[in-house]
């Protein structure tokens, strides 16, 4: 739950959102761990690139600052995809 609130607080305090829209955060379970996906509206559609790495950068620096960690691809396999 930790998690999900603090993905919409993300969300929520991005200069790019446009105000007064839904934010969701959807949760799916995965062999390989849980995959969250943070869902908002941005206010330009022009600046959709933008929020969407806002969010990323922002919400992977959150994440490692409450100690989750990430899923590694490797190496071997990263290389044939």
């Amino acid at each position: 739950m930790a998690v999900r609130a603090r993905l919409v607080q993300i969300a929520e305090t991005s200069s790019h959102r446009k105000p007064d829209t839904p934010i969701s955060v959807i949760v799916m379970e995965k062999p390989w761990g849980t995959k969250y996906r943070l869902k908002a509206y941005a206010k330009e559609s022009r600046d959709q690139f933008l929020f969407i790495t806002d969010l990323t950068i922002r919400g992977k620096d959150a994440l490692r600052a409450m100690s989750i960690r990430f899923a590694q691809v490797p190496y071997a396999a990263a290389e044939s995809g």
